[in-house]
């Protein structure tokens, strides 16, 4: 009879579920999502995703609403399955380089909302960009570090 009982409970723990030992393992370690092939379509597919998304969005009124606006229009309209800092980092790398493609990515996805704050009158300190930038996902804060040092000695160029 113990062994029945044995028996019929060790069915149904492995029938229900089984035992901890025997149970899936969460992962846990994800990885990042990578950065975006920069190739003339997929800039062009970012640009079409960032017009429509900017034509649904009410503009931001305050300097506190860029953040929420940045990361809306600039980010989720298109990343999925990429890192828009990651892409900003490496398009960073081959502007300088001279990739076209990696230029026209900027001037989306950097120039643009500079362009619509002055066109707003909106004064965004630095400390405000660092938090629209980097707080959207559009760079990280190395980028944005390095981004600062280029556009004091002049050398940011579309």
């Amino acid at each position: 009879m113990a062994l029945k009982t044995a028996s019929a409970l060790l069915v149904m723990t492995l029938l229900l579920g089984g035992c901890g030992m025997f149970a899936a393992k969460p992962q846990t370690s994800r990885t990042a999502p990578a950065a975006m092939p920069l190739t003339a379509d997929n800039v062009a597919h970012v640009r079409d995703a960032v017009t429509k998304a900017k034509a649904s969005q009410a503009k931001p009124l305050a300097p506190e609403e860029y953040q929420a606006y940045a990361r809306r229009v600039y980010v989720a309209s298109w990343s999925g399955e990429h890192s828009a800092a990651a892409t900003t980092d490496a398009a960073l790398a081959l502007a300088k380089a001279g990739n076209d493609p990696a230029r026209q990515y900027l001037t989306i996805m950097v120039y643009d909302i500079q362009l619509l704050s002055a066109m707003e009158a909106a004064s965004l300190s630095p400390e405000d960009w660092r938090a629209v930038y980097v707080g959207s996902g559009i760079m990280s804060d190395a980028a944005f570090t390095g981004y600062m040092t280029m556009s004091r000695a002049g050398k940011v160029v579309p």
